[in-house]
């Protein structure tokens, strides 16, 4: 039947609209509301204020709309109820819906003092409802409307007011007849204003015999699968009517194949003019960009698309689905299609819950993944099944709630992560899912959201679970396709994956206790919804166990969080009414391996001797061995000596005393040792200013700390400034007369000077990074702690030339100093700035037949990247800190440098520089780079949020104690 579109009377039944038999330019302003979405309704709302309405507020169904109203300084309103509310104050003449998703009752619309339109994509009466364009263009319409009537109290059934013509082309797509429609609606609204502006505008009633109406849960024919033995015009106008671009949404469906196990979304399909006689569905040409398939009529092409609009390699998908040219694709018959269709039909109301969720994506990073094989491929074991003897007294339905909750509560335990979204799948969707076609277009699995509040108790975590579990029994699942059919969601790769979540909970129905020991496979079973792990639940006897990845999990693991599972269910039996933050997770031994047998860590060590005595100790061994070497100066160990005790004397003079701080500003020379030496014996506390920072950094750091003496240098002055140098006592290292050059040359006494180990070595001052510099005191115990460990642990000689090249504001540099001269070995010092080159560094290595040196991550990877790294023979120690390790450049440094050893420490400035060891072997092949054990007399302790220690392998706080913890912060006693 041949439709006519009228926007001027021509028959009875008709009334008027807008202000009659009124002078239009004594017309008064018109007050208006625009309800809507998207750049539609705001080219409608700017059309009607040029127009002359006032919009005095915008009802708006998406963010795109609420911006423009905001920029516009236009009220925007979120939902009918607000509307409502404010027409009871603010009545207007007329509201205009436009692509509005909402529908108003009477008691609103009947408010607009004048009246209220909305717009529709489509010919009304027909094509009512949802998606016009898509029906239309199934129906192979070519030609079609859009419309502007009022509203009444049906959906799409008040009278017409504006119609607007809009032809069909043969190659339109969803996307170009939405187009055609946009401006034909715009078009038609600026009719629509003019005639309620001159009064001439006429409303039509609809011929309702005619209507067809298109709810929004209904779906294309079989979910967008191309029957082949419909004609080729048909499979066209599906595609077609499910091409919405690559910008928009698709609502519906994506038009696609079943090839194989799997459906494969079809980008393009056209027709060609030949029919070859093959039967339908015949593969007839497989080339790399397209198939040519044989349908009810003429042969058809067809481009493939994956789930990210990337277009497919049809060769390799044939190759993956054995398929050859001759091939048969198979065929749906209208038994299946019908299935199909209404299974679809099911989903589709729930889509925008599972769309909001999925928005909202995020996973859990599970914290105990094996380092060694993370980029293996995947391989799949089950572990054997656990009935929990804690939950043998409850019901089946309990026991599932428990065990669930029980398991989140864990994952927010060990990841420090309380907003937890998961994978789910359920023992059953409730519809029968016999068609692989069927199975293949619903998700595998869903997001499962629950909050872990760990301050509540079990029950009140119980019940949440339970209400979520009630809210996805409600939703059940979506189509698959929903992911590529949203640009929001498309861009997220997880969600383009078959298992987006690492971590997922199966139920089923099928007892998980008749496992037996661990299996092994590389295809993924029908169980898993987790990419890393997934728990499994049986409904029915409330058995558990576990599926997972074992390239990336190790077994030994699984059998640790199947204990940590039953320790904190024997907990919720035993008291349930305590928060779940205090509930046990770590079996006795594991707790006692945690805290106990991992910090065995006592050593005997000279606890009650000062650095500079231990050092005085080897200058008696071998005053003659070279301790200091800088550029073409050689200082012996007697010579250094005698220096730091004159330059000594001459500070005890100027009243230093023990845990005084005395700040140093030189650059790296020799002099910079002499005075470092020179504080200890005196009994201060060294507190370095490094002459390369900025003088603001500095200033801050003088101020706070407070020194009444300073020693430094030309570059130490310059760096200062006269303003600071005004408020200290200054010793001028360079002087050519010194006042100290006289004194005696012999140790002072400690005990005359009341110095002890317990007394401060140094301050150094933290970055600032997480707030105000703050100056770490640590004292001499603690240094020689660590300094005694580490002669144990690499043995350091007579014969080892160490690098010095760390700023002294640095608390590596103090090992660097110390460890050598309390050793015997040779201090080599870096050029000022050399630290920064990476080839000056390669190049004194070399000469200086350097056996020992530090380098922070960020700059080893220029010093191995450097050309003749390969001939730094004599470098037997490469210590790293400061930062994370890379692993792949801890396995290049044993690649280049095979005859070195490498190890990684750690420590924080408020601990006597590391606390934590590691030496990587010969043999590394892992992914992560560990920190290592605590060292000798530290104890380490990785804690929760709330002081409970976390399984072994798990995120926490890392605590340190023992002899290397820092005095405090310097005139902080807050801290």
């Amino acid at each position: 039947m041949k439709m006519v579109y009228r926007s001027s009377p021509v028959r009875g039944h008709a009334c008027q609209l807008g202000e009659q038999g009124m002078d239009p330019a004594a017309r008064p302003i018109f007050s208006s509301i625009v309800l809507g979405s998207g750049t539609l309704a705001i080219a409608c709302a700017q059309l009607a204020m040029e127009m002359g309405h006032v919009i005095g507020a915008a009802l708006c169904t998406d963010a795109i709309f609420a911006d423009w109203a905001a920029r516009a300084n236009i009220l925007c309103i979120a939902n009918v109820e607000e509307l409502s509310t404010l027409l009871n104050t603010e009545p207007v003449d007329w509201i205009f819906s436009v692509a509005n998703p909402l529908i108003l009752r009477p008691d609103v619309f009947e408010r607009a003092r004048q009246g209220a339109f909305n717009y529709h994509d489509g010919p009304l009466p027909r094509y009512a409802g949802t998606h016009a364009t898509s029906w239309a263009l199934l129906a192979q319409e070519t030609e079609h409307a859009v419309t502007w009537h009022r509203i009444d109290d049906g959906v799409d059934t008040g009278d017409v007011v504006v119609q607007r013509q809009v032809l069909i082309a043969p190659t339109d797509t969803a996307m170009t007849l939405n187009l055609k429609c946009y401006e034909a609606a715009i078009e038609g609204f600026r009719e629509l204003l003019t005639g309620l502006k001159i009064g001439k505008l006429t409303a039509y009633p609809q011929a309702l015999v005619n209507r067809s109406y298109f709810p929004k849960r209904r779906r294309p024919d079989a979910a967008g699968y191309l029957r082949w033995d419909r004609s080729a015009q048909d499979l066209s106008a599906m595609t077609r009517a499910l091409d919405f671009g690559p910008y928009h949404a698709n609502p519906l469906c994506l038009p696609k194949a079943l090839v194989g196990d799997e459906a494969v979304a079809i980008r393009r399909l056209e027709v060609l003019p030949r029919r070859s006689g093959f039967p339908a569905g015949s593969l007839l040409e497989i080339h790399f960009s397209h198939w040519r398939v044989a349908t009810g009529t003429q042969d058809v092409e067809v481009c493939f698309g994956s789930s990210d609009g990337r277009v497919l390699d049809a060769r390799a998908l044939a190759r993956h689905s054995n398929l050859d040219e001759g091939s048969r694709l198979l065929i749906l018959g209208d038994e299946q299609a019908r299935s199909i269709t209404a299974a679809h039909e099911l989903l589709a109301p729930r889509e925008d819950f599972w769309r909001r969720r999925l928005e909202q994506f995020r996973t859990l990073k599970f914290p105990f993944l094996s380092s060694s094989l993370s980029d293996a491929p995947p391989r799949w074991q089950s572990s054997s099944g656990v009935i929990p003897s804690a939950l043998a007294k409850l019901s089946q339905n309990d026991c599932t709630e428990y065990l669930v909750t029980a398991w989140l509560i864990y994952l927010a335990r060990i990841t420090g992560e309380t907003e937890l979204q998961l994978g789910w799948k359920p023992a059953s969707y409730g519809w029968q899912a016999d068609l692989k076609a069927v199975e293949v277009l619903v998700a595998p699995a869903v997001p499962m959201e629950v909050t872990i509040d760990l301050a509540r108790d079990f029950e009140e975590m119980r019940k949440a679970v339970a209400a979520e579990f009630a809210q996805l029994r409600e939703h059940g699942s979506f189509a698959r396709d929903l992911v590529a059919r949203c640009p929001t969601l498309r861009g997220v790769e997880a969600l383009r994956s078959h298992r987006p979540w690492p971590i997922g909970i199966t139920l089923t129905t099928d007892s998980c206790s008749v496992a037996g020991d661990l299996k092994t496979s590389h295809r993924a079973g029908p169980a898993l919804c987790g990419d890393l792990l997934t728990f499994e639940v049986c409904a029915l006897d409330g058995s558990f166990r576990w599926h997972f990845d074992a390239s990336r999990l190790a077994p030994k693991q699984i059998d640790r969080m199947t204990q940590h599972l039953q320790t904190l269910l024997h907990g919720v039996m035993a008291d349930a009414g305590q928060p779940v933050r205090e509930l046990a997770i770590l079996p006795a031994a594991e707790r006692a391996y945690l805290l106990e047998e991992l910090n065995r860590t006592a050593a005997a060590y000279p606890s009650e001797r000062c650095i500079h005595e231990l050092f005085e100790q080897q200058v008696q061994k071998a005053p003659e061995a070279v301790a200091l070497v800088f550029e073409d100066e050689r200082l012996s160990y007697g010579e250094l000596n005698a220096r730091a005790n004159r330059l000594a004397h001459h500070l005890i003079g100027l009243g230093v005393r023990p845990d005084q701080p005395v700040a140093i500003c030189l650059e790296r020379s020799p002099a910079m040792v002499v005075g470092l030496l020179a504080i200890l014996k005196a009994g201060g506390a060294y507190l370095p200013l490094d002459p390369a920072y900025p003088c603001a950094r500095l200033r801050q750091v003088v101020d706070d700390a407070a020194p009444r003496l300073l020693l430094c240098d030309a570059a130490g002055r310059a760096a200062l400034g006269a303003e600071a140098l005004a408020d200290v006592s200054v010793v001028d290292l360079e002087t050519v007369t010194p006042a100290w050059a006289e004194l005696p040359a012999c140790d002072p006494d400690p005990r005359a000077l009341g110095l002890t180990a317990r007394h401060l070595a140094y301050v150094i001052y933290t970055s600032g990074s997480t707030g105000t510099p703050k100056g770490a005191q640590n004292e001499h115990r603690a240094i020689i702690n660590r300094l005694i460990w580490m002669q144990k642990a690499y043995a350091l000689n007579a014969t080892d030339v160490v690098l010095q090249k760390t700023p002294f504001g640095f608390d590596v540099s103090a090992w660097e100093f110390f460890w050598t001269l309390l050793e015997g070995a040779t201090l080599v010092l870096a050029p000022p700035a050399a630290h920064k080159d990476p080839d000056a560094l390669v190049n004194l290595i070399i000469s200086r037949r350097i056996t020992t040196a530090h380098f922070v991550p960020s700059m080893l990877v220029s010093f191995m990247d450097t050309n003749g790294v390969d001939r730094c023979t004599s470098l037997k120690r490469l210590v790293c800190s400061g930062e994370a390790l890379p692993a792949s450049l801890a396995q290049k440094v044993q690649r280049v440098l095979p005859w070195t050893g490498l190890h990684n420490l750690y420590g924080p400035t408020e601990a006597a520089i590391d606390v934590t060891a590691w030496t990587c072997p010969a043999d590394f092949d892992g992914s992560v780079v560990p920190i290592g054990r605590p060292i000798a007399n530290t104890r380490i302790y990785l804690l929760d949020a709330h002081g409970a220690p976390v399984p072994f392998g798990a995120v926490g706080e890392l605590c340190i104690g023992g002899a290397g913890v820092a005095r405090g912060y310097l005139n902080r006693p807050d801290l």
